[in-house]
Parts: structure tokens; C-alpha cells; sequence
């Protein structure tokens, strides 16, 4: 069964969140089934370059506490560096997100996703990281060079690069384009967006309201569902040919 992650604030119950790590206490006036609590790297994109003093130590706090409140419901993503902010690329952000790895995957007592991470558009990148984090052997990965690009193709072959890799373990894609959605889906276990906040009758310009924000989450489910039954449906006519 696959998981769509997001967080559509009080308007919805969605089942499936992600939550960033500086709004966790949201986690516990909401019910849900499964969460996945981002570091926020959206601070890389306003020009951090680092993530804040003592956040690692707060962040290894907040996680045993809350997979210790929330056993078998949570996940936490290791902090990672990405790449993609094109007015703030990280430099050395592999060698960075693994040397994160190196020390996160040693804490006992919460269940980690272990971030894929890339030069920019560098598929060879990616590869290495893919047989880096290899080593560690870990339950759950999670693709975050697809996030911010429209290159579909680009979006694929991470894809399909990490299942081969992890053929066995959960794959995350952080925030792909829907469009890519069809192409890789075979390949991946969930994803997350919080896309649809951005009208596309206001060209990308974000929702006004919020009676706006549940009309486009609506819209984006239904067209995830349509994707997904077409998905299903190719899937068993090939299986049809097959046989």
C-alpha cells in the first residue's frame, strides 16, 4: 500500500503526516495513523548554511521522547544537506549528510530514515551515496534529490537507482512533482507534497485561504488516486500478457 505524507493542517484528518521538526507539538493534538518528522531544511533555502547550534542534541532528545510516546508510529529522518537550493547550493552536502548517518544511526531507541543525497542533477552522486548508506544496511531511505527539480527523467532514474539499491527497504521520495508520479511509483513506497498549496490559477503563488488550500488538497488527492488506479490498472494488463 502506498503512503502519501503530508500536512494539511486542521482542515483535513489526513492519516499520514510530515511534520518538520519545529511544529512537533502539532503531533500531539492530532490523531493520526503514521508520521515522518523532517529536520526542516527549508532553512537552507533562506541561507543557513548549517543547521543551529545544539540542534542535533535537541533533535536525538525530541525523537526518543516521541518515539517512546508514539511507539510504532513515527520515523525520524537524519539530518541531511541538500543541494538543490539554487541560491545557496551546500558544498560537500554528501560527505556532510553521511558523515550525519555515521553518527544518528548509532542512537538507539528511534526508528531512522536514512537520507539519499546528491551533488545537483548528479546521478553518479547519488549512486555513491546510495552504496554508502548501503553499508549501514538500513529498514527505510529516503530520496532527497527529487524535491525541488521538474526534470521527471532525472526524478525516474534516482528512483529506480535507489530500488535496485534498496530492493528489500521503505523508499521515501521527498515532494516529486505529480507529474512524475505515474513513472516512479513502482519504485517507491511513499511521498510526501505540500504542493497543492500553490494555485495554479495564481501561477504558483500560494493559496489565499484556507477554504482555498482544501479545495486544491482535495483536487491533489484526486488526481494521486487516478494516477494510482491507472498505475494498477497497466500493471495488470501486463500481467495479462504475461501469462
Amino acid at each position: 500500500m502506498k503512503r502519501f505524507y503530508t500536512y494539511p493542517e486542521s482542515f483535513h484528518n489526513w492519516p499520514y503526516l510530515l511534520v518538520p521538526f519545529h511544529i512537533w507539538k502539532v503531533l500531539l493534538r492530532r490523531d493520526f495513523r503514521h508520521a515522518i518528522v523532517d529536520t526542516g531544511v527549508e532553512i537552507f533555502a533562506h541561507g543557513a548554511k548549517d543547521y543551529p547550534k545544539g540542534f542535533y542534541d535537541r533533535y536525538i532528545v525530541r525523537a526518543k521522547q516521541l518515539s517512546r510516546l508514539f511507539e510504532g508510529k513515527i520515523w525520524f529522518v537524519i539530518p541531511d544537506y541538500p543541494d538543490d537550493y539554487v541560491n545557496n547550493p551546500i558544498e560537500d552536502n554528501v560527505e556532510k549528510t553521511l558523515r550525519n548517518i555515521e553518527m544518528f544511526y548509532k542512537v538507539d531507541g528511534v526508528n531512522w530514515v536514512f537520507p539519499l543525497q546528491a551533488d545537483y542533477m548528479d546521478l553518479e552522486s547519488f549512486r555513491y551515496s546510495c552504496r554508502e548508506v548501503r553499508k549501514y544496511n538500513p529498514a527505510r531511505v529516503a530520496i532527497g534529490t527529487v524535491c525541488k527539480t521538474r526534470n521527471i527523467e532525472f526524478i525516474e532514474k534516482c528512483c529506480r537507482m535507489a530500488r535496485r539499491f534498496f530492493p528489500n527497504q521503505w523508499i521515501h521520495a521527498f515532494g516529486p512533482t505529480l507529474r512524475a508520479l505515474p513513472r516512479i511509483i513502482m519504485y517507491i513506497d511513499s511521498w510526501d507534497s505540500c504542493a497543492y498549496f500553490c494555485s495554479r490559477e495564481t501561477h504558483g503563488f500560494m493559496c489565499r485561504n484556507k477554504q482555498q488550500r482544501k479545495q486544491y488538497f482535495e483536487e491533489y488527492l484526486k488526481r494521486v488516486n487516478q494516477i494510482l488506479k491507472q498505475v494498477t490498472k497497466q500493471a495488470q494488463l501486463r500481467g495479462l500478457k504475461d501469462k
